[in-house]
C-alpha cells in the first residue's frame, strides 16, 4: 500500500457514505428539482424527508455500527469460493495465502497481484463488500487501510475509540476470514489423494488426504476482465473496424477464437459471489484442445480391408485442414481473398496427400499392397516398388499399360466432391461437374509442381 495522508484517510469513510447517498438517491434528486422547479410544495416535503431519512442512514453514527456489528457476520469474503462448485453449497470460503515454494510452471491465484477479494452471504449485506473494495488515492482502497491498521482511518470510525478499534477488529476478521475449523458442504466436490501408493490390504488401511476444491473467483474475475478488455476496448474495436480501411493506418489488434462462455448462477448470478453477479454469472473457458499435428510429417496407410485411400479414413487424417475449405466454401463471397483462400486450403490438402502417398511408396515394404484390398488403380500408385519383384511381369505390365493416372485424379475430385456434398447438404445438387472438373486442375496442377522438384508422385 503506498502511504496515504491524513486527510484522504479520516475523509475515507464520509467519502463512501457521500458516494452511496448520490447513488441511492439520485433518481429522488431530480424528482426534487422537477418539484421545486412545478412549485410542487408537498411532492417536495415529501422527497426531502425522504432524502433526510437516506441521508441518516448513510451517517458514520449509523452505517458503521450496522456494518461491523451486522453484515460483517453476514458475509464470507475469500479469494475462493464455496459456492462457484455449486450454487447451494454451504462450505467456507477460502483467503489465499501466497507462498514462495510453487514450481513457476504452475498458474494459479499466486501468478497474479490482483486487487479483488469476493464475498457472497445475505444480499442485504453486500454493501460492506462495497465499502472495503471503494478506492482512496491511488490505487489504494478502504480495505487497506484496515488491514494496515491506519490509525487516522480508526479514528475516524467513531467518536469512542475503543469502539472505534472494535469496529476496525471486525473489518479485519471479516477480510481475512480466519478458519478454525474448516467447513464443507455435501454441495462441494472431494477427490481422496491416497498417500502410501495404495499399499494395503484393505481400504481402511489407506492413508489420504482430502481435497476440496473450491472455485477461484479472483483469479476468473481478473482472466474475465483482461478478456474483456482485449476484446472490447476502444483501441482494439478501432483497429477491428479500419482493418479494411485504405486511407487509415492500420493497427494490429486482438482476436480471440474458440471463446466459450459459461453460466454460473443462473438468473441470479448474485447468489453466487460479488463477482459472479458483476461478471453477470459469465465465465469464459479458453479453448483445451489437443495439439494440431504437422500432417505434412505424418505417415498414414489405409486399412488392409479398404479398396481405396479416398476415405473416411483420410478425412479424419486431414480433418483440421477439410474444415479450412469447408469454412471458405461456406462463404457467399466471391471476391479474391476468397478464391486465394480456397486454392490454398486446396494445396495443403493435396500436399498431406501427396506426403502421405510419398511415405506408402518409398518407406513402406515392396509389395505391401498384396494383402490389401486395395483397387488396382491405387496399387500401382502407391506400390511402385512391387514391380520390381519376382513373380510380377505381369502387374508390371498392366501399370505401364493402364492409364491409372487419370483414375487417381478422378477418385480425387469425386471424394472432394462427396465430402462437400455430405457437408452442406442444402445445396449439395449444385455441386457437380464444374467443381469436379477443378478439382481435377488442381491435383494437375500440384502434380507438375511435385515433379518440377523432383519428388514426381505419380510416376
Amino acid at each position: 500500500m503506498s502511504d496515504i495522508n491524513q486527510k484522504l484517510a479520516s475523509g475515507a469513510i464520509k467519502a463512501f457514505l457521500a458516494s452511496q447517498y448520490e447513488k441511492k438517491t439520485e433518481t429522488e434528486q431530480k424528482q426534487l428539482v422537477k418539484a421545486v422547479e412545478s412549485s410542487d410544495y408537498e411532492k417536495v416535503t415529501e422527497l426531502k424527508e425522504t432524502l433526510l431519512d437516506v441521508n441518516e442512514k448513510y451517517s458514520v453514527a449509523n452505517w458503521i455500527p450496522d456494518a461491523a456489528t451486522r453484515m460483517a457476520k453476514q458475509l464470507n469474503f475469500g479469494t475462493h469460493i464455496s459456492k462457484g462448485v455449486h450454487p447451494d453449497a454451504k462450505g467456507d470460503n477460502v483467503s489465499f495465502k501466497s507462498i514462495n515454494d510453487l514450481p513457476e510452471t504452475i498458474v494459479g491465484t499466486h501468478s497474479i497481484d490482483s486487487n479483488y477479494i469476493d464475498a457472497n452471504g445475505n444480499a442485504a449485506a453486500l454493501p460492506l463488500a462495497a465499502f472495503f473494495d471503494f478506492e482512496i488515492g491511488e490505487g489504494n482502497k478502504i480495505r487497506d487501510l484496515i488491514l494496515a491498521e491506519n490509525t487516522d482511518f480508526i479514528a475516524s470510525l467513531a467518536s469512542d475509540q475503543k469502539i472505534a478499534k472494535t469496529y476496525q477488529q471486525a473489518f479485519k476478521s471479516a477480510i481475512q476470514n480466519p478458519i478454525t475449523e474448516p467447513a464443507t458442504h455435501e454441495r462441494n466436490k472431494q477427490t481422496l489423494w491416497v498417500t502410501n501408493n495404495y499399499q494395503g490390504e484393505s481400504l481402511e488401511q489407506l492413508d489420504y488426504i482430502n481435497i476440496v476444491p473450491l472455485y477461484p473467483s479472483v483469479l476468473t474475475h481478473e482472466v474475465y476482465q483482461r478478456i474483456n478488455h482485449l476484446k472490447f476496448s476502444e483501441e482494439n474495436k478501432t483497429a477491428r473496424d479500419n482493418r479494411f480501411s485504405k486511407t487509415l493506418e492500420q493497427q494490429p489488434y486482438v482476436s480471440l477464437n474458440n471463446l466459450a462462455t459459461v453460466q454460473l448462477g443462473g438468473t441470479k448470478p448474485q447468489n453466487v459471489s460479488l463477482l459472479m453477479s458483476k461478471q453477470g454469472g459469465r465465465n469464459y473457458l479458453l479453448p483445451s484442445l489437443p495439439p494440431i499435428l504437422n500432417l505434412a510429417d505424418s505417415t498414414f496407410k489405409p486399412s488392409k480391408f479398404a479398396n481405396t485411400i479416398f476415405a473416411k479414413s483420410l478425412a479424419n487424417k486431414i480433418n483440421p485442414i477439410i474444415q479450412d475449405i469447408f469454412y471458405v466454401i461456406k462463404s457467399a463471397k466471391n471476391n479474391v481473398e476468397i478464391r486465394d483462400a480456397r486454392k490454398e486450403a486446396m494445396d495443403e490438402i493435396l500436399k498431406s496427400i501427396f506426403e502421405f502417398a510419398n511415405y506408402m511408396r518409398n518407406d513402406l515394404p515392396a509389395g505391401w499392397t498384396k494383402d490389401s484390398e486395395l483397387d488396382e488403380c491405387e496399387q500401382f500408385w502407391l506400390d511402385p516398388k512391387r514391380a520390381e519383384l519376382p513373380d510380377e511381369e505381369e502387374w508390371s505390365t498392366r501399370r505401364v499399360q493402364t492409364e491409372w493416372h487419370k483414375e487417381i485424379v478422378h477418385r480425387f475430385s469425386r471424394w472432394m466432391n462427396t465430402l462437400l456434398q455430405e457437408k452442406f447438404k442444402d445445396i449439395r445438387t449444385d455441386i457437380a461437374d464444374p467443381e469436379h472438373h477443378q478439382w481435377e486442375q488442381e491435383i494437375d496442377a500440384m502434380k507438375r509442381l511435385y515433379e518440377r522438384a523432383g519428388k514426381g508422385v505419380f510416376l
